[in-house]
C-alpha cells in the first residue's frame, strides 16, 4: 500500500489553502502512487464558531485594523484564549478521530495555525504517533504556532526559525525550506509568447498591480494614481475574485496601456513579464514574487501578518513600501528611473527566494511517512528529515 498523506488548511481561495494545494501537487510529482487527503479544518467546528471568527476578522481588518493589531499575536490575549481553544479541540476532537480512523496517515501537514494546534493537542492527549509538519506562510510566527507534539516546523527564513528556538523549540526540528509555491513557478516562461498572449510590449515597463485573491488593497485608488505616471507604461490589475472591481477596471479609458484580469492561473507569466509588481504583502505572493526576481512594491499590509511580512522584505533589500495608494505613484516613478536599484532588488530577492519549497516538504513528508511506517525511505528523502521526527516515533 502506498503513502497516504493529510494536509490540513483553512478556507479555500487563501494562501494557506494555495500552499496545501501545492504540497498536494509536489506529493503527487515526488510519489505518483502516494494517496493524498486535503481537508478545510474550519470544517471541524461549528457553523455559527466558523461564521463568527470570519465575520470579526473580516470586520476588523476593514474597519478597525488597529484593533486587530493588537489582538495579534498579544502574549496576554493568548493566554486568555487558551481555555476557549482547549474546549474547542476538545468539541472537535471526535470528528478527527473519525477523519484519522478513515484516512490513516503516515504523515500530516498543516499550513494554518488552528489546525496545527487541533492536531498537536490530539496527539498530546490520544497519544498519536503520525508525525506532523506546521508549514508556515508568512514570514513571522505568532504564538499559536507553537506546540511540543510538532515533530518538525517548516519557515521560510533563518529569522524565524531563531524566533522558534527562542520560544524553546529545538533547531533540530525547525527547516528552513520556504514557503510552498505551485511548482509552475519552477518552469521556463517564453516572454515574447506570453507579451503576445497580454498584448504587452516586453521592452517596456510593466507594472503587475495585485490585490490578493480577493482583490483587496485599494486596487482603485492604485491604478487611478500610477495611470497619472508622466512616461509609456503599461499596467496589468489582477482583480482575482473581485468582480465589481473587474467590471470598474473593463469599464474606465485610461492613459496608459491596462490590462485587466479577474481570477488567473497566469501569475507565473505575468511576474515573469514584470518590471515590479504592486501588491499587499501576503506570504503566498510574495513567495511567489521573490521565486520569480521580482522587485516588490508594498502598499497597504494588513496589521499583523503582512506587516511582519513588510518588514522582513524591508529589512532585506527586497521591497520598497509605499505610504499610500496615492504616493505610489512617486515610488513606482523612483524605481522606474533607478535601474541599479531595480537590479539590487532583484538580486536580494533571488537571494531570499526558495522556489522549490513545495518539493522539499513533499520529500520530508515521504521520509517522515516511511520511518513511520517502518520502511527504508528513499535517500533524498532522508536528506531532508531531522532525527528528532524518527525518535518520536515508535
Amino acid at each position: 500500500m502506498g503513502r497516504r498523506f493529510l494536509l490540513m488548511h483553512i478556507t479555500s481561495h487563501t494562501g494557506h489553502h494555495r500552499a496545501s494545494c501545492a504540497i498536494e501537487r509536489a506529493i503527487t510529482h515526488v510519489d505518483p502512487q502516494a494517496a493524498v487527503t486535503s481537508i478545510d479544518a474550519s470544517r471541524y467546528t461549528s457553523r455559527f464558531v466558523r461564521w463568527a471568527i470570519f465575520q470579526t476578522y473580516s470586520s476588523l481588518i476593514r474597519h478597525q485594523p488597529d484593533i486587530w493589531e493588537y489582538l495579534y499575536d498579544n502574549p496576554a490575549i493568548h493566554r486568555r484564549v487558551q481555555f476557549f481553544r482547549g474546549l474547542l479541540h476538545r468539541y472537535q476532537a471526535a470528528k478527527l478521530e473519525r477523519l484519522l480512523e478513515t484516512v490513516r496517515p503516515d504523515a500530516i501537514a498543516c499550513t494554518q495555525a488552528y489546525p496545527c494546534g487541533m492536531v498537536a493537542d490530539f496527539k498530546k492527549h490520544h497519544r498519536l504517533a503520525v508525525p506532523l509538519i506546521g508549514v508556515l506562510t508568512d514570514y513571522a510566527p505568532h504564538l499559536y504556532w507553537f506546540h511540543d507534539t510538532v515533530d518538525v516546523y517548516v519557515v521560510p527564513s533563518e529569522q524565524v526559525k531563531q524566533r522558534f528556538v527562542e520560544h524553546g523549540i529545538p533547531a533540530s526540528r525547525v527547516r528552513v525550506l520556504g514557503i510552498p509555491i505551485d511548482l509552475s513557478f519552477l518552469d521556463a516562461v517564453d516572454r515574447e509568447a506570453a507579451a503576445r498572449r497580454f498584448g504587452l510590449d516586453p521592452s517596456g515597463p510593466i507594472i503587475l498591480i495585485m490585490g490578493g485573491g480577493g482583490g483587496f488593497g485599494n486596487l482603485r485608488d492604485i491604478v487611478q494614481s500610477l495611470d497619472l505616471l508622466p512616461y509609456p507604461c503599461q499596467l496589468v490589475v489582477v482583480a482575482g475574485r473581485n468582480r465589481q472591481l473587474l467590471a470598474w477596471l473593463e469599464s474606465q479609458r485610461f492613459r496608459h496601456r491596462l490590462v485587466p484580469l479577474g481570477y488567473t492561473d497566469e501569475i507565473p507569466a505575468l511576474m515573469s513579464l514584470a518590471t515590479l509588481l504592486v501588491s499587499k504583502p501576503g506570504g503566498l505572493t510574495t513567495s511567489e514574487a521573490l521565486a520569480k526576481h521580482l522587485p516588490l512594491v508594498i502598499v497597504n499590509p494588513i496589521p499583523g501578518q503582512e506587516a511582519y511580512n513588510a518588514r522582513f522584505l524591508l529589512s532585506q533589500g527586497a521591497a520598497v513600501q509605499a505610504g499610500s495608494p496615492v504616493t505610489v505613484r512617486q515610488t513606482v516613478r523612483d524605481l522606474l528611473d533607478n535601474p541599479r536599484q531595480l537590479q539590487t532588488m532583484r538580486e536580494r530577492s533571488a537571494t531570499l527566494s526558495h522556489p522549490t519549497a513545495a518539493l522539499d516538504v513533499a520529500r520530508l513528508l515521504a521520509a517522515l511517512a516511511d520511518r513511520s511506517r517502518g520502511e527504508p525511505a528513499a535517500p533524498d528523502a532522508f536528506s531532508a528529515a531531522p532525527q528528532h521526527a524518527a525518535s518520536l516515533i515508535p
